[in-house]
């Protein structure tokens, strides 16, 4: 009676749902279910969701998160290399035109063929009497810089007329003293002396007679390099 009772319960219930009764009509009654299915079934998703990502992170090894600090197996930077300050031998050179007095050990001495001579005078023509100012320069015309000796035992200026020899600064004042000088390219040494007008020859025996007037070459020498020839005149005073 009781199986009877409850089975007649359940369709009752059964048909409420199927059969909604109400003062509104019946499909207001049938979104409103629908919309209480959807939540129930979403809730029920959730709670599954959560409950099965719980279990799967369990179960796996987790992975440690790697050390803020550095690693004690880097590699220490190098230290840096400080840049040397240059040493003073990087200081420029002196001038070409002031050659060094003492010449270097590792320097070759000059070439011929790197020295030039030049024999000068300080006028073109002079009077009888007076007193002609003579020049040598020695020049270093090659492209590296080379010792040579510029003393008076290696030069010498000598006056000729008519290819005849007048006068040499070597015959009344011989000189063996050597002066070795490193010259740079383009580096140039000059020497002057006085000439008295007068005639001279070798050892100088004995004092020679008054040039007279006419023309003259002067030649410079050093070593056995030798300048162009200068032409000047003497001519008689008023």
């Amino acid at each position: 009676m009781s199986r009877l009772r409850g089975s007649a319960q359940y369709r009752g219930a059964v048909s409420g749902l199927l059969s909604p009764v109400g003062p509104e009509p019946s499909v207001v009654y049938w979104v409103r279910r629908a919309a209480l299915l959807l939540a129930v079934l979403t809730l029920l998703a959730g709670v599954w969701w959560f409950f099965g990502l719980r279990g799967s992170s369990g179960g796996g090894a987790q992975v440690e998160p790697a050390p803020s600090g550095p690693s004690s197996s880097a590699v220490a930077p190098s230290p840096q290399q400080s840049t040397p300050a240059p040493s003073e031998s990087s200081a420029e050179p002196a001038p070409s035109d002031e050659p060094t007095d003492e010449a270097s050990a590792d320097v070759t001495d000059c070439r011929d063929s790197a020295i030039q001579v030049d024999a000068t005078t300080d006028a073109s023509t002079y009077a009888i009497g007076s007193a002609p100012r003579l020049t040598l320069t020695i020049t270093n015309i090659g492209d590296v810089a080379c010792k040579r000796d510029v003393g008076p035992k290696a030069n010498e200026l000598e006056i000729t007329s008519g290819g005849f020899h007048v006068w040499s600064s070597d015959d009344c004042n011989p000189n063996d003293k050597t002066k070795v000088v490193t010259l740079d390219p383009g580096g140039k040494v000059g020497s002057g002396i006085t000439w008295n007008g007068r005639l001279s020859a070798a050892g100088c025996p004995s004092e020679g007679s008054v040039a007279k007037p006419g023309r003259y070459e002067l030649v410079g020498r050093n070593g056995d390099v030798t300048s162009d020839k200068t032409p000047f005149a003497l001519t008689k005073g008023n």
